[in-house]
């Protein structure tokens, strides 16, 4: 098949059917934890996603190499399968749950092959959506980026629709179908290497694509910082746990609402303006949070900071894909590698400065700021509009 409306529906249901199995391990860490079940300890459970973190840098720092020599479809074929077959193994444990000793070692492996399938793909996915809409190129990311962003909310909502956690291999076993099946109508396509996924012969990374992975590493630690310790940071603020857990999802439904409307609206309206100007908006309302902590209102600051944020990642990919058209997946590796950087260095280092609210936030301030400056610099003489 080689029709372009059915290319495309496959390409981003991929991209969505990725962010489920992507988070699959996060979602079922009650199940995790559980003494009847897996039993892990919380270090144990924190160290899990130790491999995964790796094997994404790894994998999407090498894809746009190896995408460059076999081309996006035989790069999205090992990125799934690596996924399909981490997810069917979990399940399959669940018939070796009494094996007590062997379940972390191989939930290990099996993270790490997520995240090497996680890595492959979706530095695959973002140059191949914009290929297939040449004019839209940051739309196209932007609403992909969505799309793995809800994908990535399903899982565990999967998991509160089950209930009882000793149901829980119904979850990969379902995904594992539903993944299989569109997996089967993507190896029935025609997919053509194109000029997006061809590098060079000789090149240089350009200096302003080292100052993109800067500012994506800075806010990948932003991100990461309300995604493993919002919580904390509510809580620290005056809500309790029902009301923190419902600011965490603000914060996460508002960056996927602005991926959403960017995606639709930046070749309507040039929203380049706002682009540019949103780590500072994100560093007032951050600043709102630190000194006036209003109770009241911490629920509407965290949609609105988590709005504000929401565009930068998938925009400086977009940004950065007009900018150096023959080096897009080269920028789509890049960028997706300093995002987990930045995550990584949050996620292993922030548990040390639990008792340090005001400090965290000030740093975060002070990101974002560094985060407007880079971007303001990269803006002269770029094709910033062409973009948004």
């Amino acid at each position: 098949m080689d029709s372009k409306k059915v290319i495309i529906i496959v390409v981003f249901l991929l991209a969505f059917l990725t962010g489920v199995n992507f988070v699959i391990f996060p979602a079922l860490g009650n199940a995790f934890m559980d003494s009847s079940l897996f039993a892990l300890s919380s270090s144990q459970f924190g160290n899990l996603f130790v491999p995964q973190v790796i094997c994404i840098i790894i994998s999407c720092l090498s894809a746009p190499f190896l995408v460059n020599k076999w081309g996006p479809k035989v790069m999205l074929v090992i990125g799934v399968l690596l996924m399909l077959a981490s997810t069917g193994t979990l399940w399959f444990l669940h018939y070796f749950i009494t094996e007590k000793s062997l379940l972390f070692p191989i939930l290990l492996i099996l993270v790490a092959c997520t995240g090497m399938g996680f890595g492959f793909s979706i530095t695959t996915l973002n140059p191949l959506a914009a290929s297939l809409f040449e004019k839209k190129n940051s739309s196209a990311i932007l609403i992909l980026q969505f799309l793995v962003g809800l994908g990535t909310s399903t899982s565990p909502l999967m998991m509160n629709l089950i209930g009882d956690v000793k149901y829980w291999m119904y979850v990969p076993g379902l995904i594992f179908i539903v993944v299989s099946f569109v997996f089967i109508v993507f190896l029935l396509l025609k997919i053509d290497k194109g000029t997006f996924f061809e590098l060079p012969d000789h090149f240089k990374i350009p200096q302003k694509l080292w100052i993109f992975f800067a500012a994506i590493i800075l806010y990948g630690c932003v991100e990461g910082t309300f995604g493993s310790f919002g919580g904390v940071i509510l809580k620290n603020k005056g809500l309790d746990n029902g009301n923190a857990s419902l600011g965490l999802s603000l914060f996460w439904g508002g960056i996927a609402l602005n991926r959403l409307l960017f995606g639709v609206f930046s070749k309507k309206f040039d929203l380049s303006l706002f682009f540019i100007t949103a780590p500072l908006w994100v560093g007032l309302l951050l600043l709102l949070l630190l000194i006036y902590p209003n109770i009241h209102i911490l629920l509407l600051m965290m949609f609105l900071i988590g709005f504000c944020m929401g565009s930068i990642f998938p925009g400086s990919m977009g940004w950065g894909t007009v900018e150096f058209p023959s080096y897009s997946v080269l920028v789509s590796g890049f960028l997706m590698a300093a995002n987990q950087i930045g995550t990584g260095i949050v996620t292993n280092v922030l548990g040390h400065f639990s008792n340090y609210i005001s400090v965290i936030l000030g740093v975060l301030i002070v990101l974002m700021l560094i985060i407007c400056v880079l971007f303001f610099y990269l803006k002269k003489g770029s094709k910033i509009k062409e973009a948004f």
